[in-house]
């Protein structure tokens, strides 16, 4: 495949997630980036897992930052944007290229984006909530790559999408799935995994 064939695969990719965004509040596409990618990045957390590299995630910022396992239980390890892991620069480079897309195609402005891993144990979960905090109003766009192998709907750990409308959208963690909402808006819940480790790369457009 020419750059100019991979150029306008992925900006029908970006095009369905914007879509998805102005139809139903949320995009989501699946193979957002190759097979091979997603098992590189996948053997990359597991890695920084077994190493102790991630940390328990927790809850605000600053001096409100605090750990309760009882409204969120991932642990996390953040991605460097001068990151030299292969894996890693292809998913930052589409990235990259989505917000230079919707720049120019929705006027958003976006500047600056951040990426973690999260890794989800088996049981764990995270709580209803918005990823936009009450006193930085920087994230615009929530982001989340799936990287889980063979996932099944009996392995649990789905995503739900609270909407305006009263909805509540369900999404199983299928790796390659993107999922893509506006952060202060959305609420959302990870539902606990029930038979093993949900893994996933979780980031976040800001502007």
């Amino acid at each position: 495949m020419d750059d100019r064939e991979e150029r306008n695969q992925n900006e029908v990719k970006f095009e369905g997630l914007i879509q998805g965004l102005i139809d139903n509040n949320y995009g989501c596409c699946d193979d957002f980036v190759n097979a091979r990618t997603i098992v590189g990045l996948r053997e990359k957390m597991l890695l920084l897992n077994r190493d102790g590299e991630m940390n328990a995630a927790g809850l605000g910022q600053n001096t409100g930052f605090q750990k309760n396992k009882q409204i969120r239980g991932d642990k996390i390890k953040w991605i460097e944007k001068d990151s030299h892991d292969q894996y890693e620069g292809v998913y930052l480079r589409m990235i990259e290229a989505f917000i230079v897309y919707l720049n120019k195609t929705c006027y958003t402005s976006i500047n600056e984006y951040e990426s973690h891993y999260a890794n989800y144990e088996r049981n764990s979960f995270y709580k209803r909530h918005l990823d936009q905090f009450k006193n930085d109003i920087g994230r615009k766009f929530s982001i989340v790559l799936y990287l889980n192998e063979d996932w099944q709907m009996d392995d649990g750990g789905i995503l739900s999408l609270y909407l305006a409308s009263g909805q509540q959208k369900d999404i199983s963690p299928v790796g390659g799935r993107m999922v893509f909402f506006k952060s202060d808006q959305i609420e959302h819940e990870v539902h606990p995994s029930l038979t093993r480790d949900r893994a996933s790369i979780a980031g976040w457009l800001k502007g």
